[in-house]
């Protein structure tokens, strides 16, 4: 095999490494070659992922192909105390032990539903993730942050488990299609937004068709993760800063599946998000206009624009009442000084948040009706 080919570079976030270049995976079957005894292997996926990405994990990782299959339904329901009970009763039946490891091969929903059930199976077995989507291979599957839905909110019920790896293999990424790579992308702009302006700019010009292009500015984006976790992690102060955008983001996200409509992808309701954090930004912390002006022009540009009604401004903030960021009765965001500076832990009042809702209202309102946006 070429130099080329088994190219791999460590960087560590706090507990665990994040292998990244073309020798991804065959660290992954060098891992899985050091471990003495006779240990059993399982492999968590849904069922995309365990048709579409599989075989290409087994060609480079033959050390799992007898592995037990896990599969779930592909979606965010999966995240749910019920489905992580299966798999729990699923392991006890095969006399799954302290040493047993789970391979977790998906996307958000499948790495953040299977790292809680090792966390919590026999108070904790090794887990490896191997993200199959941009969002878990920026974001999702780095850190430790594991953790099911509550009531249609999102990850309240969890805990910090770090797997032994991570394996980022971006080929993986030739079975999605744009919507799910524009869902991931919203954690890079974030990544930009919050820690790295230049990364930002190359952003801009990023050709999502062009896996090759996006390969290092995927890596870029692991690495400002793998640095905020690394500082922070257990998301006590500066990992905050991996907030920008969610706490408006995470209620959209919750609104957009109460009704009859489609609902939004995690990367989409982070977009209408951020909008609302970087006005909060320029009314709250300076943010010059003409970069409110960008970021507001490159979301809307990209993704599709959420219209919910003036009156659901009141749901959207009751979504947000359960965030985990909440202190002392109010909301608290990460807003930005600047493109590439945030601050975290700023104190925002519900009425604050309803004027920022109130603005992206009026931002798709015009939008859809050809005006110019004021």
């Amino acid at each position: 095999m070429s130099a080329a080919r088994t190219e791999v570079r460590e960087v560590w976030a706090n507990g665990h490494p994040v292998y990244l270049g073309p020798g991804s995976l065959a660290a992954l079957q060098q891992r899985l070659d050091g471990i003495d005894g006779d240990v059993l292997h399982l492999v968590l996926g849904d069922s995309n992922t365990l048709r579409h990405c599989l075989p290409e994990l087994l060609r480079h990782v033959p050390a799992l192909r007898e592995a037990e299959l896990i599969e779930v339904p592909p979606g965010e329901a999966s995240k749910d105390i019920r489905v992580c009970s299966d798999i729990w009763r699923h392991l006890l039946e095969r006399g799954a032990d302290r040493q047993a490891l789970l391979v977790c091969l998906g996307g958000g929903v499948v790495t953040d539903l299977g790292g809680f059930v090792a966390g919590t199976y026999k108070r904790g077995i090794r887990f490896v993730n191997v993200p199959t989507s941009l969002m878990g291979m920026v974001d999702a599957a780095i850190g430790g942050k594991t953790g099911v839905d509550l009531a249609g909110v999102k990850n309240m019920v969890g805990l910090f488990h770090d797997p032994l790896a991570v394996h980022v293999h971006v080929p993986f990424l030739r079975t999605l299609g744009k919507r799910e790579l524009l869902n991931g992308l919203a954690e890079m702009i974030k990544h930009g937004l919050v820690a790295d302006a230049d990364h930002w700019e190359a952003i801009l010009q990023a050709p999502l068709h062009d896996l090759d292009a996006l390969t290092p500015l995927i890596e870029r984006s692991a690495e400002i993760k793998c640095a905020v976790v690394k500082e922070d992690p257990l998301d006590l102060g500066h990992r905050k800063v991996l907030n920008f955008g969610h706490t408006i983001g995470h209620a959209i996200e919750a609104h957009s599946w109460e009704g009859a409509g489609r609902g939004l992808l995690h990367g989409e309701a982070v977009a209408a998000g951020m909008i609302c954090a970087a006005w909060l930004s320029w009314r709250r912390d300076g943010l010059p206009r003409e970069e409110l002006d960008r970021i507001t022009d490159h979301l809307l540009g990209l993704y599709k624009p959420y219209p919910f009604a003036a009156a659901d401004a009141h749901r959207l903030i009751e979504l947000m009442r359960h965030d985990k960021k909440n202190a002392e009765g109010s909301f608290r965001f990460t807003l930005l000084h600047r493109i590439g500076e945030a601050v975290v832990d700023q104190r925002i009042t519900p009425a604050q948040v309803k004027e920022a809702l109130e603005h992206y209202h009026d931002l798709v309102r015009h939008r859809a009706q050809g005006e110019e946006v004021p």
